[in-house]
């Protein structure tokens, strides 16, 4: 007896491993892109979260296109985490995934929006076509008001982290992952306390970023299957 598979049947499975191939590909690169991003993002010379203007003014071009561009991955990338997050959480820590994946979808959209203002709010002020003086003044009165300055950037990014946190407490429930990938995701924490930019930005960010392509491996189509192989043959182990 033969078994004939229906072609719609055929055709959804496909469609459904290039799309986690997608999903798991595009995770991956956009991990790396945001982990790079930190070792250009410039250093305040007076050290602290902003900056003065002759900190922007000689790199107004690199200051906006790099926040620009790092918040457009950005939001790619944890959007996709938070999915392929729930995606390899399907039952035992599922409940924690779900509400991690929503707090980062929002903390993320208001982090974006927040790097663009901030991105905003020295590029202008540091065009060399204003009246000497106006730009340093614009950029100082932005400085003495960090409450507008960081309204959307600061809580979006504690979303993110608090999201992710959840999630990591989901795979380790769950157990889908190896326990070094929630591990290794959990380094969030220390960008509220540890610089994310220059050399000692890799402290977090290169643990972040691996941790974030070890859930793309792990999402790639073979990668699911043959774990689900394994885990029903060590079903049948147990059961025996």
């Amino acid at each position: 007896m033969s078994t004939t598979v229906a072609p719609s049947e055929t055709t959804g499975g496909t469609a459904t491993a290039a799309r986690l191939t997608l999903l798991a590909a595009t995770l991956g690169a956009t991990a790396v892109v945001v982990g790079a991003g930190g070792l250009l993002w410039p250093e305040p010379a007076g050290g602290g979260d902003t900056y003065a203007f002759a900190d922007v003014a000689p790199i107004r071009d690199r200051w906006w296109g790099l926040l620009g561009g790092l918040a457009v991955v950005g939001v790619v990338n944890v959007t996709l985490q938070a999915l392929a997050t729930m995606l390899l959480v399907r039952e035992r820590g599922s409940t924690w995934a779900t509400a991690g994946a929503v707090l980062m979808w929002v903390g993320i959209a208001s982090q974006a929006v927040g790097v663009a203002g901030w991105a905003s709010a020295y590029y202008y002020p540091t065009d060399p076509g204003l009246e000497p003086g106006l730009g340093e003044a614009v950029v100082e009165a932005a400085n003495q008001d960090p409450g507008h300055l960081f309204a959307f950037l600061v809580p979006g990014a504690l979303l993110v982290v608090l999201g992710t946190v959840l999630q990591s407490m989901g795979l380790l429930r769950a157990r889908t992952v190896p326990r070094w990938v929630p591990v290794a995701l959990l380094m969030t924490v220390l960008t509220l306390v540890v610089p994310g930019s220059g050399a000692l930005g890799l402290v977090t960010s290169v643990p972040m970023a691996a941790g974030a392509v070890g859930l793309a491996v792990h999402l790639w189509p073979g990668e699911r299957v043959s774990r689900g192989r394994r885990t029903r043959a060590g079903d049948r182990r147990s059961a025996r």
